[in-house]
């Protein structure tokens, strides 16, 4: 097959930290600390020793990353996919449009779904937007409960990559990830409350009491609007490109391993 290229969307499976072949910045200071001493303890001799093995390692693809690239050989040579739906990406893909146009809202722009593919030697994939300054994502919370309202920083590093590597794709330096809230549509709603009436011993028949639980869950109505949207900006640096190509170039070699 041609050399293996990593769908934006998962690439952070890839880069994943191998806690055995990467020094933390907290160890590394560790490290500094030991190195300028004369006299050691035993215990500080062996830590200084083993800090030098994780400093001086070659980069290693952690046991995520081998598993991703196992399911990728099994899709490429099998045709053997993961499971790939969900409730949640079920309402992702109905509303995506609506949380586009809240977007637009928040970044004061007139913003447009892309339909265009990118992809280069190493990763492939299509931005939710492009603009002549920036790429930007957005991620519909499955309800208020999933929202991440208050959170001050982008936690999800399968995110962040995604949007290191859609800057690569598309030449940009710039990128916002935007976690929106927006209604519900009515035909997902019917159905979580078929699977709680289920779960309840219900059977088919959904109570009175089942549908008001659900309905409520899914009220955002209370919420305003410009607090149903979180948007995280996330840049892209040469190291970032560096650190993408070489993680795909030791999944490529593992790929060919198994």
């Amino acid at each position: 097959m041609k050399d293996l290229k990593i769908r934006a969307s998962s690439l952070g499976r890839l880069m994943a930290t191998n806690k055995s072949t990467t020094i933390t910045l907290k160890q590394l200071e560790t490290l500094n600390g030991l190195l300028p001493k004369i006299k050691l303890t035993e215990k500080q001799a062996e830590l200084r020793d083993t800090l030098l093995l994780k400093r001086d390692a070659e980069p290693g693809l952690s046991e995520g990353a081998k598993s991703y690239v196992k399911e990728l050989y099994q899709y490429h040579e099998y045709g053997i996919r993961q499971e790939i739906k969900s409730k949640y990406l079920d309402k992702g893909n109905e509303v995506e449009n609506l949380s586009i146009e809240l977007a637009s809202i928040y970044m004061d722009d007139f913003l447009v779904k892309n339909d265009e593919y990118f992809e280069n030697d190493y990763v492939c994939g299509t931005p939710d937007v492009v603009t002549p300054e920036y790429v930007l994502d957005v991620k519909s919370s499955w309800s208020a409960a999933t929202f991440p309202m208050f959170e001050t920083e982008l936690k999800n590093k399968i995110y962040e990559w995604q949007l290191k590597a859609y800057m690569w794709l598309t030449g940009l330096t710039e990128s916002y990830l935007c976690y929106c809230l927006v209604e519900t549509p009515e035909q997902l709603i019917l159905d979580e409350m078929r699977r709680v009436s289920w779960s309840r011993g219900e059977g088919a028949e959904v109570s009175e009491e089942t549908e008001i639980d659900v309905r409520n869950y899914f009220d955002i109505s209370k919420i305003p609007t410009e607090r149903r949207i979180k948007v995280f900006n996330v840049k892209l640096t040469d190291k970032d490109i560096a650190d993408m190509k070489k993680m795909i170039i030791l999944a490529r070699k593992y790929y060919k391993t198994i």
